[in-house]
């Protein structure tokens, strides 16, 4: 069996174990759900793990590939959150946003751009797991904010969450413009690529200044936390459904 076909069947079965995971939360099987949770997030790894190997050549840009990674970081943040929250509940809930983020990567083609100059300094792959690691806690950050305005007081981690993205995503566009730097001679680049990444840093800086500015309570902070993750979700699979037509290797 090739790596390609590993990967497709491990991405399928994890799918299948979140999938079940979730059914089994619903009708509070925890113990089952969490087995099932915990195994499609084993097999998962072992998908993302053997896109690296795609070409016959290890190329870990493959593995942080954002339509892949993001839902596999959304796994990885909601079992690490299971350590620090006491209603794990809350964090089953995301389930439904790695589900809804796996179903998109599964008609997504599965293959891997082919490897460039620009892209064998470490740099890039560091800029790639920054940024999509932030994009994942910006994720949970919209959707325990969509929680809080539900009701749930609990949720109220969505801030936490928020921190720690713009943590990492300030992280990758040093990284990024070290990167830009080796590979193009600029720190900078007037893409869209480029001023997209601007653009959602600043939003989410906005966001941590908000303290400041007694009228905004945390229910307005909610909403902008969601409002900023759809942002993020339409600047970044805008670029990603563009580049479906574009040649890769090692898969469909």
């Amino acid at each position: 069996m090739s790596l390609y076909s590993v990967s497709l069947t491990c991405l399928h079965t994890a799918i299948g174990g979140y999938t079940g995971s979730l059914f089994f939360f619903f009708l509070k099987k925890e113990r089952l759900a969490e087995f099932l949770f915990i195994t499609a997030f084993v097999l998962h790894t072992i998908s993302q793990i053997s896109r690296g190997w795609f070409i016959g050549i290890f190329t870990p840009n493959a593995i942080f590939e954002g339509v892949f990674f993001l839902p596999w970081c959304l796994a990885f943040l909601v079992l690490g959150l299971r350590l620090f929250i006491k209603d794990r509940d809350l964090g089953y809930t995301a389930l439904i946003l790695i589900l809804f983020l796996s179903l998109i990567a599964l008609i997504y083609p599965k293959g891997i751009f082919p490897p460039s100059p620009k892209v064998k300094t470490i740099f890039s792959p560091l800029f790639h797991f920054s940024e999509i690691l932030a994009h994942a806690f910006f994720g949970l950050g919209a959707w325990f904010s969509l929680l809080y305005l539900q009701g749930k007081e609990n949720a109220r981690i969505f801030h936490s969450m928020v921190i720690w993205g713009f943590i990492f995503y300030s992280i990758a566009q040093v990284v990024g413009a070290i990167w830009c730097y080796l590979g193009w001679a600029n720190l900078f680049n007037w893409s869209d690529r480029h001023m997209q990444s601007a653009t959602v840093w600043c939003f989410y800086a906005a966001f941590l200044h908000l303290r400041f500015l007694p009228a905004w309570d945390m229910k307005k902070k909610a909403l902008f936390s969601l409002a900023g993750f759809i942002l993020l979700l339409f600047f970044s699979y805008s670029s990603h459904f563009s580049e479906m037509n574009m040649l890769r290797l090692g898969g469909n």
